[in-house]
């Protein structure tokens, strides 16, 4: 049986949406593309964590937008949007909050006016409140007793500060200090024109613009600015911190990395590429050399993680404990490696095929289409940086992997923590 043959990839094409710049001051996209009638709309909103006063309050003003409005409780509005085969979700991080619509085309007119009451005029139901604190406390509880997560809350606080919007962690005292004024006052500040993008993406036409354009101008404009002090990010001083396991394990949790840049940053998509070759897929390095070869994890990986002002790059994974001291041993070797030794021309080729193949995945569809214009707009990239991003990936080489990873890799500027 004869294998298929290999068509080298030489571009990747994005489309580009209509831009439309309203009235109120919201950003609307258009993205009309696909043949069946569906539509993905997501309204986001500068209402994360980098907006809050109070801590949690960007989180749980997102969650409990769906608590209900006047004449529908939480239950009754999940059930109205099942009723037309329509998903509702909504997502918050550092940064932003997306509200994501998923409906067929012929309801949209139903949907938007009970869409935008929700955006509009939250009630932020007091029993709803207490309960989702209730949940969420006797979860953080629970969570407290995983390794992995002690880990990764110790290695953010030592990056970017306990104080800080992105290196401070939940603790029940957020959850019991957290009252409806708090969401309603996050909510008013937050949930206005300015700095709202809106990404219409499937079988649209004018008919739909304008429909979500007239309902988008309801908008009210920004509130004026609050009185919102960001701390400094610290003085990372590059060391070992080993935090005590909340029980006896016989696993140990591993963070190793250092805080970094955002997507705007010259150095980014070599840096990606060269997180990939480390860590970034199932057959990057440190999988083949901790798992394959010597057994001491089910899954190690690298990532880069970026925020609008800010990134991260760490290694993680778990292990016995009987072997920590062994498997940091080759985290550190495989760091040395990428330092040291030029990255044979296979290896290359390979991870080239396979990025430059999930380029291609990333593209693959009016939705997955949206969410790379999503990435974008939300931070303020060009439309270059995905071609850029494919570019780089096919002209990096062996020697500016060395390049960078001698800038970005040196020991003595990484941070590790180790929970057992």
């Amino acid at each position: 049986m004869k294998a298929p043959k290999i068509n080298p990839v030489s571009t990747v094409p994005l489309q580009k949406p209509d831009f439309y710049r309203l009235e109120n001051g919201a950003a609307l996209y258009d993205l009309r593309l696909g043949s069946q009638e569906i539509l993905k709309i997501e309204w986001i909103f500068d209402a994360g964590r980098w907006y809050e006063i109070k801590p949690l309050a960007s989180r749980i003003a997102a969650q409990q937008l769906k608590s209900g409005i006047e004449g529908y409780n939480a239950d009754e509005l999940a059930d109205f949007f099942d009723f037309y085969g329509a998903k509702l979700k909504i997502y918050d991080d550092f940064d932003n909050v997306c509200v994501r619509l998923y409906c067929l085309t012929k309801h949209l007119a139903t949907l938007l006016p009970l869409l935008y009451e929700l955006l509009l005029h939250p009630i932020y139901d007091a029993k709803e409140l207490e309960q989702f604190c209730s949940r969420n406390k006797q979860s953080l509880k629970l969570e407290l007793q995983k390794n992995d997560v002690l880990a990764y809350r110790c290695f953010t606080e030592l990056l970017f500060g306990e104080k800080h919007p992105y290196g401070y962690n939940s603790i029940p005292e957020f959850y019991d200090a957290i009252n409806k004024d708090d969401l309603f006052e996050h909510h008013n500040r937050c949930y206005s024109a300015k700095g709202c993008i809106v990404i219409v993406s499937g079988k649209t036409d004018d008919y739909i613009i304008d429909l979500i354009r007239q309902f988008t101008l309801k908008l009210p404009a920004a509130k004026p600015a609050a009185d919102i002090i960001i701390p400094e990010f610290p003085n990372v001083v590059p060391s070992q911190f080993v935090q005590p396991s909340a029980k006896k394990s016989a696993q140990a949790s591993i963070r190793i990395g250092c805080r970094m840049f955002d997507k705007k940053h010259p150095d980014y998509h070599a840096f990606s590429f060269v997180n990939s070759l480390l860590g970034g897929y199932f057959g990057a390095r440190l999988m083949q050399n901790l798992r394959e070869d010597k057994g001491y994890t089910y899954s190690i990986y690298s990532s880069m993680e970026t925020m609008r002002h800010t990134g991260y790059f760490y290694i993680y994974t778990d292990v016995n404990t009987d072997v920590k001291d062994a498997a940091l041993a080759e985290i550190y070797h495989e760091l040395e490696r990428l330092q040291n030794d030029p990255v044979p021309d296979e290896e290359m080729n390979m991870l080239k095929n396979y990025s430059l193949g999930m380029f291609l995945n990333s593209v693959d569809g009016v939705f997955n289409v949206s969410s790379v214009i999503r990435e974008l707009v939300e931070e303020d990239i060009s439309y270059d940086f995905f071609e850029d991003a494919v570019e780089k990936t096919r002209s990096i080489n062996a020697e500016e992997v060395m390049h960078i990873a001698q800038k970005y890799f040196k020991k003595e500027n990484l941070c590790e923590v180790l929970v057992y």
